[in-house]
């Protein structure tokens, strides 16, 4: 269904993220789009992350704290996904910065196309190394077979849902770190269209979170998702977890594709 203003509610997970707390809320309030909510999903920090959430949800009404404990981010963000009234529905963590004008974009297309998920490109500053680099998403169709061959297509925080998917399908709590990975893979069954628009939705602030992948953490889980949703179909060969070093994004997937012989 089209709809003008459609209010968008987006999920934001922290935990002890005080550091870029503050920025990503106030990216949020910024947008010039009236028709928006923030869920800040929060009841485990102990740095100074719930006297900012307070000091932010006691005068904004667009902002909900939900101050309850969560089991990790997959349950957490199923968690955001009760207290959500709006149509469309977005994910941030606390180092995820809102591109300018992004929330008005979305409602601008929602308003000529019916979507199920709508998408775009970001940036991606990595501080430790101090560049900031522009990730284009490539246009791939989202099903199973791309999924395994490209990896996740798109980040979390930069394709947005509408909520009757979220009302069918919800985050396996099980996956500490690649939730999103195995949301694609499970709803690509699904004849959903997907819109991609040529625009950037996010900055991800690289910053030792857990998108690092500093010990293959990642990558080791990737590979038990992917397994999952190709019968187990993977070579013996391929590149043993005793020897998995740091990878990258970009190696990251290559090592999945060399695995699964995509």
């Amino acid at each position: 269904m089209l709809s003008e203003n459609p209010l968008i509610s987006i999920i934001l997970l922290n935990f002890n993220g005080d550091k870029y707390l503050r920025q990503s809320i106030e990216q949020f309030i910024r947008q010039d789009y009236e028709f928006k909510e923030l869920i800040i999903v929060d009841g485990k920090s102990t740095d100074n992350s719930h006297n900012i959430i307070r000091e932010y949800a006691s005068f904004n009404p667009s902002i909900k704290w939900v101050d309850e404990k969560d089991k990790g981010i997959s349950h957490g963000f199923n968690l955001g996904i009760k207290y959500c009234t709006g149509s469309i529905i977005g994910y941030l963590g606390a180092d995820d910065l809102l591109y300018q004008g992004i929330l008005q974009t979305i409602a601008y297309h929602s308003c000529l196309i019916n979507f199920d998920a709508i998408y775009f490109d970001s940036y991606t500053y990595l501080m430790s190394e101090n560049k900031c680099i522009y990730r284009k998403t490539p246009e791939h169709e989202f099903t199973l077979k791309n999924h395994i061959k490209y990896g996740t297509i798109v980040g979390w925080q930069n394709i947005f849902f509408k909520k009757k998917i979220y009302d069918k399908y919800l985050y396996d709590e099980n996956n500490k770190t690649c939730m999103d990975y195995e949301f694609y893979l499970k709803i690509s069954k699904e004849n959903y269209l997907y819109l991609y628009v040529n625009k950037v939705a996010s900055i991800n602030i690289f910053d030792g979170n857990i998108s690092s992948d500093i010990n293959g953490n990642q990558y080791r889980e990737a590979t038990k998702v992917a397994e999952k949703y190709t019968n187990n179909q993977v070579t013996e060969s391929y590149y043993p977890i005793s020897n998995v070093q740091k990878p990258n994004t970009i190696s990251f997937y290559k090592k999945l594709r060399r695995k699964f012989k995509i």
